[in-house]
């Protein structure tokens, strides 16, 4: 039995719940403030400096990892890590970091498939990671309410459980996650409602587009929603919450565009997850007739990070998702170890890129620090 708890901020994607959502989205308008008068030229300049103090770091590009200490016992390599996987493209980057670390230290790894809309799939997986008798198992994305019933038996057996972006994980015996993956997301939501502020000049009329039965996307959205009134008094704010089957039938890019129709005012979409929207939504806003729409938000994939470039996005919360398994990784090895773990490993590597800082886009998101395997490995002994 493990008999430590360990805690890890990670990020992607994380179903809070996928049976029983209903398809259709919602939408509700949500002044960021009421002011009794208008805002005064001083008082948003005085909101664009403060919201430009706040990115400035933001976009920089990290050079550190935020794992520190070298690990400091030698961990058996006889025990594979299973790493448990879904459909969408951000699951994809996320396993591909959790083995490409696990590798490195010389475990044998093996890898699991569940999809978003089947919640049987992934109680299955997990049982089934259980019974290949691994080392540690690595679930991605999705709820620990559904696997819960079953981390008795991990603790029986020994295997160590750290998840990446599941946002709702509460540690205990064999889960060595805590809940600063969501937290993590909502600090990332607030520094882009800063961003929004300085952009507009404090004066941004905002769609939020969110699927909030992924609790990782929701807490993003809730962390935006929650510090918009604080440093925007002026900017609005209308809300579309889709649901996951609205996503597998690719229905989300319609339902912004009819959310603009209805109201041409909104000049800023945030996205809690800006693959959702970064190919389909500017060939439909041109289609549409609709312009003057930036797009912006949370979990880029490559398509995102190309629309930087190409102008279809203004900005985007870069994260590191492939570094996120190297985390998990450094966070099983501390744990095996008895070591103390931080939150979160020490929490994400980020920055908020745009056109003149993203460089030049890869399918495994933030390629910062540049070394950061030489650096994971340093810690390692490797």
């Amino acid at each position: 039995m493990i008999k430590t708890r360990r805690r890890l901020a990670l990020s992607a994607l994380s179903v809070a719940a996928v049976a029983g959502l209903s398809a259709c989205g919602g939408s509700s308008t949500t002044p960021a403030a009421a002011p009794s008068a208008p805002v005064s030229g001083g008082a948003v300049s005085a909101e664009v400096t403060a919201a430009q103090a706040v990115i400035a770091p933001l976009l920089k590009s990290p050079t550190k990892i935020n794992a520190v200490g070298k690990i400091t016992g030698a961990v058996p390599t006889d025990k594979p890590v299973i790493v448990i996987t879904c459909e969408l493209p951000q699951c994809t980057t996320l396993a591909a970091g959790a083995t490409d670390a696990a590798k490195t230290y010389g475990f044998p790894t093996k890898t699991l498939q569940y999809k978003t809309t089947d919640g049987a799939t992934l109680t299955s997986a997990m049982r089934d990671a259980l019974a290949l008798k691994p080392l540690a198992v690595i679930p991605i994305g999705f709820s620990q309410a559904l696997w819960a019933p079953l981390v008795p038996d991990f603790t029986k057996a020994g295997v160590i459980i750290t998840s990446i972006s599941v946002g709702d994980t509460k540690p205990g015996d064999a889960v060595t996650t805590g809940s600063a993956s969501q937290l993590d997301y909502s600090a990332s939501g607030a520094a882009m409602a800063s961003w929004v502020t300085a952009d507009s000049n404090a004066s941004a009329k905002i769609l939020v587009q969110d699927v909030p039965a992924f609790a990782v996307l929701k807490a993003y959205g809730d962390g935006f929603k929650a510090k918009l009134p604080e440093v925007c008094k002026a900017c609005t704010m209308k809300t579309l919450d889709n649901a996951p089957a609205q996503l597998a039938a690719n229905g989300i890019v319609p339902s912004v565009i009819s959310a603009l129709q209805k109201d041409p005012s909104i000049k800023y979409i945030v996205s809690t997850d800006t693959a959702f929207l970064a190919a389909g939504l500017p060939p439909a806003l041109k289609a549409a007739g609709i312009t003057g729409v930036k797009l912006v938000g949370g979990s880029p994939d490559i398509n995102s990070l190309q629309g930087l470039i190409s102008g279809d996005l203004a900005a985007v919360s870069a994260t590191a998702e492939d570094q996120y398994g190297w985390t998990a990784i450094d966070i099983i090895l501390r744990t095996f170890n008895t070591m103390p773990v931080p939150e979160g490993d020490g929490g994400r590597v980020e920055q908020i890129s745009t056109k003149d800082n993203v460089g030049t886009p890869t399918s495994s998101g933030l390629a910062h620090p540049t070394d950061y395997r030489d650096q994971y490995k340093a810690l390692w002994g490797k």
